[in-house]
């Protein structure tokens, strides 16, 4: 795929991977949909992406919210007539273990970790299946493939992600939509700091950049239509947080 003047919806874009891939996007060419959860604080990055390029509309939505997520696409085709490519970006998972998750803290983990990505793939696949062709590239995870302790209801949100996009990439073959996973190990985003991981020192040297997961989904996206990439797996030359079963563990 040649990005130059396709149509990427990325989503979880003010900050982290989402950010990152919405700026590698731009460098692209791409016409940008950033989706944010609350434009006045994602201002100053869509600021920083539109300083790139032109080409980008900003939409606030909540992904968690059927009918929300669905005016958002809308809102999109309205504004650039047509989508080509979505990648999911966002999601959010505290650490907790199983007998600290509250069912107010697992729900919020599934619908913005899991539900967003059914709920933003349900609602592209129309536009999708008539053009016959177009992109989903979602952000999976390590822990997407692996148990860590302290991260219970993140992990199951991910193992989800693994199996929604494996049963999607079967289902919308035919149609020619390729649907791709890029599974990053330990990254450097600001959910460390809101769960209260310091970043500096050998971890952050540890870190993989938000930059790298950006190169990668847009390798992806440049494969040609006949090669087909389940999953780019993304991993740390060492672990940011040798000794310890989950970067929250007590040791």
């Amino acid at each position: 795929m040649d990005l130059t003047d396709k149509v990427v919806l990325v989503t979880g874009a003010a900050r982290g991977i989402g950010h990152a891939v919405a700026l590698r996007m731009t460098a692209e060419g791409a016409r940008v949909a950033m989706a944010v959860r609350n434009r006045d604080k994602a201002s100053d990055a869509i600021a920083q992406v539109q300083a790139v390029s032109s080409k980008v509309y900003a939409s606030e939505v909540d992904l968690t919210v059927a009918a929300r997520v669905e005016a958002m696409v809308a809102d999109v085709l309205a504004h650039f007539g047509t989508i080509d490519v979505l990648v999911n970006c966002a999601f959010w998972g505290p650490p907790a273990s199983l007998e600290e998750t509250t069912e107010a803290v697992w729900d919020r983990t599934i619908d913005s970790t899991l539900k967003s990505v059914y709920l933003c793939a349900r609602a592209v696949l129309p536009t999708f299946k008539a053009q016959r062709g177009g992109r989903i590239v979602t952000i999976g995870s390590l822990a997407g493939k692996i148990g860590e302790d302290n991260r219970t209801a993140y992990c199951a949100a991910k193992w989800g992600v693994e199996g929604l996009m494996a049963a999607l990439r079967v289902e919308m073959l035919k149609h020619n939509v390729h649907v791709h996973l890029v599974s990053p190990a330990a990254t450097a985003t600001p959910s460390w700091a809101d769960n209260g991981v310091a970043l500096e020192g050998q971890i952050l040297e540890r870190m993989i950049p938000p930059e790298t997961i950006a190169e990668a989904v847009v390798w992806v996206l440049k494969q040609p239509d006949q090669v087909i990439v389940p999953d780019v797996p993304v991993y740390n030359f060492r672990n940011p947080f040798e000794g310890k079963a989950s970067p929250f563990a007590d040791s």
